[in-house]
């Protein structure tokens, strides 16, 4: 094998792989094979984060490609969900620190182990930089595309920021010990990026298959995971909605007072139906007003408390790490 070499840093002679999986023990020969094919140019070590799960996740050191390194099992006491999975596997990976970069992948097989060549050669160009997977064709189902990209509208309404990236991603060993310091990492990987203030390098890779079954992410969960992503910028979401509800109110006032002028000075009638539309409308926007005032002030006071950053208690979850090779 060869190194990539990252201009300024050195050369990337090692690169960490973190991959969390729940009850999906059957995708993970499939991953190491091809992985072990993939031809990454750097010695490869892989944690697999077992987050929880209640069917057995076990590896055979022969289904072990000699292309890997050292291949460990983290295992995590409960089920704590994929994201807070991948904080934990980041954190174990920092505190080893023996490593030029880390790589965070899905253990399903949507993101293909070979398309880490061309994220590693971006790093080699940018190698200051947190290197994301860009997804330009996904797998999914119809419905599940078209509720993502409303979702993808409503988070760069919301936040200001452009969501077109996963899990899928590499970091270099600095930009990895930045992101463990951050709570954001907790609920949602890609915010954490997001808010790093690092900068982020892009490849356009489109998303495999998967190597068997069917996912266990559920449509609750997706809600979910993307409502935690929104509420890591939970700032400027309520500062928008504020300004957004504080226009339709001074519209509204404009109107009302318009009809009330037109009322007086010439005697316009205004419908019944009009008048109590527009009282239930003032009311509804009083409501909305006085909520996000409440909301924002809140959020503002949390801001003055410190949440404790993944680094300072991830490993607390870990049970258990089983070294396979």
């Amino acid at each position: 094998m060869h190194n990539v070499e990252v201009l300024g840093c050195g050369r990337v002679t090692g690169i960490l792989i973190v991959t969390p999986v729940f009850n999906d023990g059957a995708c993970l020969e499939f991953l190491f094979r091809d992985l072990g094919n993939a031809g990454i140019p750097c010695e490869v070590d892989v944690f697999v984060v077992d987050d929880g799960s209640t069917t057995d996740i076990s590896l055979r050191s022969a289904a072990i490609p000699v292309a890997i390194g050292s291949v460990s099992v983290l295992r995590v006491g409960a089920n704590v969900g994929h994201q807070r999975a991948i904080a934990i596997g980041l954190v174990e990976a920092v505190r080893l620190g023996n490593h030029d970069a880390i790589a965070v992948i899905d253990s399903d097989g949507e993101d293909q182990p070979a398309d880490l060549v061309a994220l590693l050669e971006a790093l080699r160009s940018a190698p200051d930089s947190i290197v994301v997977a860009q997804r330009r064709s996904r797998t999914d189902s119809a419905r599940f595309r078209a509720f993502y990209a409303m979702y993808r509208v409503l988070f760069r309404w919301l936040t200001g920021r452009r969501l077109d990236f996963g899990n899928f991603s590499v970091l270099p060993s600095a930009a990895a010990q930045r992101i463990v310091l951050m709570p954001e990492l907790w609920n949602h990987y890609p915010a954490a990026i997001m808010r790093s203030r690092l900068a982020i390098t892009g490849v356009p890779i489109d998303r495999g298959h998967r190597y068997s079954g069917q996912s266990r992410m559920s449509f609750t969960a997706l809600v979910s995971h993307g409502l935690a992503g929104i509420a890591s910028f939970v700032d400027t979401a309520f500062t928008r909605l504020l300004v957004l509800a504080s226009s339709l109110a001074a519209l509204f006032g404009v109107l009302v007072a318009g009809a009330f002028i037109l009322r007086v000075s010439i005697g316009v009638p205004i419908p019944g139906w009009a008048a109590l539309g527009a009282s239930v409308a003032a009311i509804a926007l009083v409501q909305v007003l006085v909520g996000l005032v409440v909301v924002s002030f809140l959020t503002l006071s949390s801001r003055s408390s410190v949440s404790p950053p993944p680094a300072d208690f991830a490993s607390g979850y870990v049970v258990k790490i089983d070294r396979i090779t």
